[in-house]
Formats: C-alpha cells, sequence, structure tokens
C-alpha cells in the first residue's frame, strides 16, 4: 500500500512507496491530499493559489496512480475537497478570477465515473469555502455578501443531510 503526504518543507505533493521511497506527484502549490475513509484513496487540488487553474487529482493507494477528477471548466475551477463516503468527494467549485468570488457552489462527484452533482445553488452573493462531514449532516459555511457592491459581508452557514442528497 502507498502513502501520499504533503512535504512541508518543499511544498510538494509526495507518493510514498511500501519501501520507503517517494515521487514527486506536484510541485506547483499542491494542497493537502485528503485519504478516504477506507485509505484506499487520496484526493488533492493542485496548484490551490488564488487566481490559478487549480486541478483536483485522485490517487489510487492500492497502486500508485493518479488521474485528473475535476479540471477547471473555462474559468470555474475546485478550490477545497472533503470526501463524503469511499465512491465520493465534495467539492466546491468556483470562479477561479477576482477578490469577490472566493469560495463556490458544492457538488458531489464520484470518483469512478466523475459524475457530478451540484448539491448547492448559490448566487455570486454566497460563497461556500469549507464543510465538514458530522452525524451524517454536511455543515457548510462561508460569507454572504450584504451590499450590492460587494463590500460588506457577513458569516454565513448551512447544513444538509445526506440522506436527503440520496432521495
Amino acid at each position: 500500500m502507498f502513502d501520499i503526504r504533503l512535504n512541508s518543507k518543499t511544498e510538494k505533493v509526495e507518493l510514498v512507496y511500501p519501501n520507503g521511497n517517494c515521487d514527486i506527484l506536484a510541485d506547483n502549490a499542491p494542497g493537502e491530499p485528503v485519504k478516504s475513509p477506507n485509505n484506499k484513496h487520496a484526493v488533492y487540488i493542485s496548484p490551490l493559489e488564488w487566481e490559478e487553474q487549480g486541478t483536483l487529482y485522485l490517487v489510487d493507494l492500492e497502486n500508485g496512480d493518479q488521474k485528473i477528477l475535476v479540471e477547471p471548466a473555462g474559468d470555474w475551477i475546485p478550490k477545497n475537497v472533503l470526501w463524503q463516503d469511499d465512491e465520493r468527494v465534495f467539492v466546491i467549485i468556483g470562479y477561479g478570477h477576482g477578490t469577490l468570488s472566493v469560495g463556490g457552489n458544492i457538488f458531489s462527484v464520484n470518483v469512478s465515473t466523475k459524475e457530478k452533482l451540484q448539491i448547492t445553488q448559490y448566487e455570486s452573493d454566497i460563497q461556500i469555502l469549507d464543510f465538514k462531514i458530522e452525524d451524517g449532516i454536511l455543515y457548510y459555511n462561508g460569507i454572504k455578501y450584504t451590499d450590492s457592491n460587494y463590500e460588506k459581508s457577513e458569516t454565513y452557514t448551512n447544513n444538509i443531510s445526506l440522506d436527503s442528497m440520496l432521495s
């Protein structure tokens, strides 16, 4: 079984072989890899920088293979990722340019088929930044712009039952 890590000294994502040797998977400002609940896969975004066209990668930790799971679609890029279960990830996808579009909407992506299902459908005044799963509930937060010039904002939080997504 392989392992994966973000080397904080070199700022590179490394694939770690069972014998301890390493291959560099990403060296362009990658994000922290996130392992699936069963530890058989990992995902990470690279580059994960402001106004960069990041790509979401899937790594098979059983054989070391890597493939693209979500790539930029025009100016829409993956910005954050969380495992939903062993077969799906939640991905925040948002507009990749400018200082107003700091987050995006949540999508569920099947890691085998790459099928995307949009979970949230907010206009640009609500930007989802982060999420977590607790007790079968997806909790998410971000900002809500409170003026028409997008200069003032407040914290925005919401949640959705994972069971409700199945119907």
